[in-house]
């Protein structure tokens, strides 16, 4: 069957060079259409649950619908673990979905719970939302900003939204401190009571000043017309002298009220580089090509900024330019790294050989390229990786087979011939050892939660380029070998280095095998002690932490000021920062008030918090790859904005030092700022380096938060320690007395007569010439408790008036500003990130270890969640990974070799392989990580590979002499997979920056591990193999 296979090819050659030239045309609209990004997107499988109670507390909340919810998703067997969060005013319920479950059905489930209990609810809350949890994909903000009224703002704002929702591949486009037209009628209490007024005919009279109603029609013969109102008055001069008939009295509107017409109160206040503007965030959806829609939408600014010369329209937080700049490194690593091993095989083997050989290279990419884009995966960090890791595994299955086609012709063969039978030969060693890599990275599909979304892309990207690769060598190699190859008369380099080397080679390996029976266990029994001494010296951490553009500084103030208010203290932090930072790191400097957002990107909003965006120049290149080979091999190279001197972590680390006097800082109310966080954003797997939740009774963990905090801030390394337990709005519960009672009020009643003055709720509707108006009504003098407390209600059925104050008992009960719940119970939860020089998330847990047994002892729950939970689930689904992948690697060899003994002696490198890792990452001076755990899978089938070549040729071996020519002749072949291998990876493992140092530590555990392994496979395996076999001296 493979024989007709590679005959066709080679026969058939104008059909086949038809065929690659429309691969490679393939492959170029592939390359232009996939999306680009800089990490892959992934599947959320969480619905989420949202609802809204404007003036409702949290605890009120909880009560009133979030436990009904919680216990009604509970009896869902589809989802796994709840987590709420509410505050005042509105909550949101997530709930993780099973592996294998139908998110939809799930979504259905949700919704059926909701209108179960929407009968519950109060009449006048909207009934809460239940979606699918979709994943942000940050493009750009935009900051349009001028010397205008914020009206004039946010009528340009809208303008661009507008433009831009007509976009192909937009998804979210947020206005950051967006406000709606509002007519606002303060009610002067005090004016109504002293003119005898009642206060619910007031609050009737003032909600019937407009409607957005239809009267109807009237359809007379030859005439139709529509009927309406004029959707309420427009002048305000004419509105303040409205006529109103309250009570038996006539009056006008301003008599009682002031009235304005005034944009509504913002969400967040948005300001860049110390300037307030309006500034309008920008996702892509999943499809969306980064580095399209970014200049398309700088085509957009420029239209506009002809349009309105007086306007200023900046783009920040460009994730566009990240990704052009990290695609071009990890491109031009493949170049590099495609050139280094030519070079190599151009040097230690024939050049036609390393010609037909690294012409299958391109060849394999252009096959993996369209693969990627019918199976829907974007261009990104973690594909081009992948890509890079694979590059010196592509020339494997090539070297063999060329290899074996020229020894062919060297002996006389017909080319085509030789081409024929030198592939077919070694078809079944070859499959094997595809199939043994294949395998080896395959089971890391398994890995589950965020981090298996995230790195699920490399083992499809490596198996779908091995796959191209086996085709390429079976197809398209063996047609070029017939074309190019010619048999040499003259001893060249190469062929005198090798000989040099067989002779060296064999001088070391017969008298490890005269002695074996020493050489053996002293080899091996040496090897073991030397990799328990360095693993205990090993210290491990889930991510490597690398270089980035922006810095992250959020935090919160008192919950007790108005957001205009938090802006003026945030400004002072802000002004700090552009003042002390050098331009040359610093590009510009963005904050929010009102928004703060964590390590995995979620944004959460409330007043009293910010989030201040330090966005940094590109560092200049540093090391011998950036700064000579990467400009002239990056297809999109651009050094304009590469002026930064200071890693992101050094410039944190002066920001901490510039904020650390404002945690200091308090006024007559207290400290300004209750918490500020310095954060680098990494790989965003975890929300937070330490993540411990504490649940029981709330005295206990209150105390518990407390003792940890302190416990964490005495361990070196460890910074930004916070907690989420933090006080709320203190709430006023009224309850009705026996005077209120006997006068005939009830809480029904109360709640009617007070929430028009204190709720700001919206009373009425009316049109302008933009659009919808919203009419709220409040009295003016509301945010006083003294006025509170003696506001005048009229005695049901009578007409006189009491204070408040008299009628109800009021208790003042202290609250938190959220509750947090998972799986329908309370918990608290202490944040803090680490210095990962110092110290790694188990290091901290065990020295927390005590304080936790103390703590269940004495009934407080603890969760370890962040940074450990991950290190421990990831070790665990490695460890399960790894035996699945031994395992169907040992299938293979078994199927290969018919035997149990020979495939037993080909695995037995793999544990001793792992000394070479643990020496890689010594000598590179970097702690082992979950990609370097990866890496040892992975390294599991590369290892294989060149055990199987030895094994293949030395199993028939009978004596010394046999077992050493044989060994020999496996010497070449051996070498050069494992140097083209290495070289491939060299640039990743020496040259690594940016985000391309997430997968350094499995480049350094594939190159240092497969160059240990390369020993093990020229000696050990045939040492070990004398010995099993007894073969004779």
């Amino acid at each position: 069957m493979i024989e007709k296979f590679i005959r066709f090819a080679i026969e058939k050659p104008i059909l086949n060079h038809i065929f690659l030239t429309f691969l490679l045309a393939l492959s170029v609209f592939a390359y232009i259409n996939i999306p680009k990004e800089i990490f892959p997107p992934g599947n959320l499988d969480r619905v989420t649950i949202t609802g809204h109670y404007t003036g409702a507390s949290a605890d009120l909340l909880d009560k009133m619908a979030v436990h009904t919810i919680e216990d009604g998703l509970k009896n869902l067997s589809e989802i796994d673990v709840i987590e709420s969060v509410i505050k005042n005013g509105s909550f949101i319920i997530g709930a993780d979905i099973k592996p294998g479950n139908d998110p939809d059905i799930t979504l259905s489930d949700a919704k059926d719970i909701i209108s179960n209990i929407r009968r519950d609810l109060p009449s006048d809350m909207d009934e809460p939302v239940a979606k699918i949890a979709k994943r942000n994909f940050p493009l750009v903000i935009i900051a349009v900003a001028a010397d205008k009224p914020k009206k004039e703002l946010l009528k340009v704002a809208d303008a661009i939204k507008s433009d831009l929702a007509g976009f192909k591949d937009l998804s979210d486009i947020v206005i950051y401190g967006d406000a709606d037209d509002e007519l606002d009628i303060f009610i002067n209490s005090a004016k109504v009571d002293a003119l005898g007024l009642s206060k619910h005919s007031v609050v009737s009279v003032l909600s019937q000043l407009a409607s957005i109603f239809p009267v109807g029609a009237v359809k007379q013969r030859g005439q139709h017309l529509f009927i309406s109102t004029i959707n309420g008055e427009k002048d305000l001069k004419e509105l303040k002298n409205t006529i109103l008939h309250i009570d038996g009295k006539t009056l006008f509107l301003k008599d009682i009220a002031e009235v304005k017409f005034q944009l509504s109160d913002p969400t967040e206040i948005s300001h860049y580089n110390g300037i307030k503007n309006v500034s309008i965030s920008v996702s892509k959806s999943e499809e969306g090509n980064a580095i399209a829609l970014s200049k398309d939408i700088r085509k957009l600014l420029a239209n506009y900024k002809e349009k309105f010369p007086e306007f200023t329209f900046d783009v920040y937080t460009d994730t566009s330019i990240w990704i052009k700049n990290r695609l071009n490194t990890v491109v031009s690593n493949i170049i590099f790294g495609l050139g280094l091993v030519f070079l190599s095989m151009l040097l230690f083997v024939n050049a036609r050989i390393a010609l037909v050989v690294a012409i299958g290279i391109p060849v394999s990419f252009m096959i993996g390229l369209v693969a990627s884009e019918i199976l829907g995966y974007s261009l990104n960090m973690l594909t081009l990786l992948g890509a890079l890791i694979a590059l010196g595994m592509l020339v494997d299955e090539a070297i063999v087979v060329a290899e074996n086609i020229y020894r062919y012709i060297e002996e006389g063969m017909e080319p085509k011939e030789a081409a024929v039978k030198g592939s077919v030969e070694m078809f079944p060693a070859v499959l094997t050892a595809t199939m043994t890599t294949v395998f080896a990275f395959l089971p890391l599909l398994m890995l589950s939660g965020k981090l298996g979304e995230f790195i699920k892309v490399l083992p499809v990207m490596i198996t779908i380029l091995l796959l191209s690769s086996l085709f390429e060598a079976f197809y398209f190699l063996p047609l070029h070998a017939k074309d190019m190859l010619k048999p040499t008369k003259e001893l060249g380099f190469s062929q005198r280095f090798w000989q040099k080397n067989y002779q060296i080679y064999r001088a070391i390996l017969s008298p490890l095998i005269r002695y074996k029976y020493i050489s053996l266990p002293l080899l091996v029994g040496s090897i073991l002690f030397t990799t328990w001494v360095f693993a205990s010296q090993s210290r491990f951490q889930l991510f490597p932490e690398f270089d980035t553009t922006q810095i992250y500084v959020n935090g919160e103030v008192d919950i007790n000021n108005d957001l205009e208010d938090n802006e003026k203290i945030v400004s002072k932090l802000e002004k700090i920062l552009l003042d002390n930072l050098s331009k040359e790191d610093v590009s510009s400097v963005t904050a929010v008030i009102g928004l703060k957002v964590d390590s995995n990107n979620k944004g959460e909003h409330a007043d009293n918090l910010f989030h201040l965006f330090v966005n940094l120049h590109e560092p200049v290149p540093k090391n011998f790859f950036d700064k000579y080979i990467n400009p002239y091999l990056s297809p999109e190279y651009d050094s304009s904005d590469m002026i930064r001197k200071h890693s992101a972590q050094e410039i944190a680390a002066q920001i901490q030092k510039l904020v650390e006097p404002f945690k200091k800082r308090s006024d007559e109310f207290g400290k300004l700022f209750k918490e500020i966080n310095v954060i680098v954003p990494q790989a965003g797997i975890v929300k937070s380096d330490i993540e411990l939740s504490f649940g029981g009774e709330s005295k206990k963990v209150a105390v518990a938060l407390e003792r940890v905090k302190k416990a964490l801030g005495k361990i070196k390394g460890v910074e930004n320690i916070t907690d989420d337990a933090k006080p709320g709005v203190d709430e006023y519960k009224l309850k009705i007395n026996r005077y209120g009672q006997e006068l005939g009020f009830t809480e029904g009643a109360l709640v009617q007569a007070l929430q028009p003055f204190f709720l700001e709720g919206e009373y009425a509707k009316m049109f302008n010439d933009e659009g919808l108006v919203r009419i709220r009504l409040q009295d003016s003098n509301k945010d006083s408790l003294k006025r509170f407390e003696h506001f005048e209600l009229q005695v049901p059925g009578q007409f006189r008036f009491v204070s408040l104050k008299d009628i109800v008992d009021i208790e003042r009960k202290e609250s938190l500003a959220k509750i947090f719940k998972v799986d329908g119970k309370r918990v608290s939860t202490v944040y803090a990130s680490l210095d990962k020089k110092f110290i790694t998330s188990a290091e901290v847990m065990e020295k927390l270890s005590p304080i936790f047994e103390d703590f269940e002892k004495n009934g407080i729950s603890v969760d370890i969640k962040g940074e450990e939970k991950e290190n421990r689930r990831v070790k665990t689904e490695i460890i399960r990974s790894a035996v699945i992948a031994i395992f169907l690697i040992f299938v293979a060899l078994v199927w290969m070799f018919d035997s149990i003994a020979l495939p037993l002696i080909t695995l037995s490198t793999i544990p001793l392989s792992i000394l070479g890792v643990l020496v890689g990452h010594k000598v590179m001076g970097i702690n082992l990580t979950m990609p370097s755990l990866i890496g040892i899978v992975g390294l599991c089938g590369v290892v294989v590979n060149d055990g199987l070549i030895m094994i293949d040729f030395i199993k028939n071996a009978k004596s010394l002499d046999e077992l050493l020519e044989r060994a020999k002749l496996r010497l070449r072949p051996i070498l050069l997979t494992s140097l083209t291998t290495v070289l491939g990876l060299s640039s990743l493992i020496f040259f690594a920056s940016g985000q391309a140092l997430i997968l350094q530590p499995m480049a350094i555990t594939l190159g240092f591990g497969l160059i240990w392994a390369t020993i093990l496979n020229l000696y050990y395996v045939p040492l070990l193999y004398s010995v099993l076999y007894r073969i004779k001296i």
